[in-house]
């Protein structure tokens, strides 16, 4: 990989997580359930918990990556954009857990269910950790890309 490539690649590590984030809400089943006192279990997909006017929440999901992505493009932004990087993200991140117990209280009442992540909700938390860790380098003023190849030089 050419270093151009990589340097690209490390600086728009937030814009990758913001994507994945967005683009993990609409890959099958965001949350899922163990069936309680019944057999079959359900799931519940990110779309739903998006477009659902009972999780508030679940717009949020959506709507701060959205700001993460827009902040390299909005004047307004530019000057809060360290901060809008690394807020948002660790907020977002909260945002999953407390969704989840959220609809697991609205799925026990029925069936005693216990909710859990489905493969959805592990590629948002993924994409999450990597903006996470992206917004909080451009905080603190560390280069990914140096930290990276120090790492790599370190193992050979």
């Amino acid at each position: 990989m050419s270093n151009e490539t990589k340097k690209k690649i490390f600086d728009n590590l937030d814009v990758l997580g913001a994507i994945i984030m967005i683009v993990a809400l609409f890959l099958g089943a965001f949350y899922k359930d163990n069936g309680g006192a019944y057999a079959a279990t359900y799931t519940y997909p990110g779309y739903k918990l998006i477009f659902n006017s009972e999780y508030m929440l679940g717009t949020l999901m959506i709507a701060l990556p959205l700001i993460v992505l827009i902040t390299n493009y909005v004047d307004g932004l530019k000057k809060y954009e360290k901060l809008i990087k690394i807020v948002l993200p660790a907020i977002t991140l909260i945002f999953v857990f407390v969704l989840k117990g959220q609809v697991a209280d609205e799925v026990a009442v029925d069936t005693g269910a216990a909710l859990s992540l489905a493969l959805g909700g592990w590629i948002y938390v993924l994409g999450n950790i990597i903006g996470l860790v992206s917004g909080a380098a451009g905080f603190f003023g560390i280069n990914i890309e140096e930290k990276a190849d120090e790492f790599m030089n370190k193992k050979k």
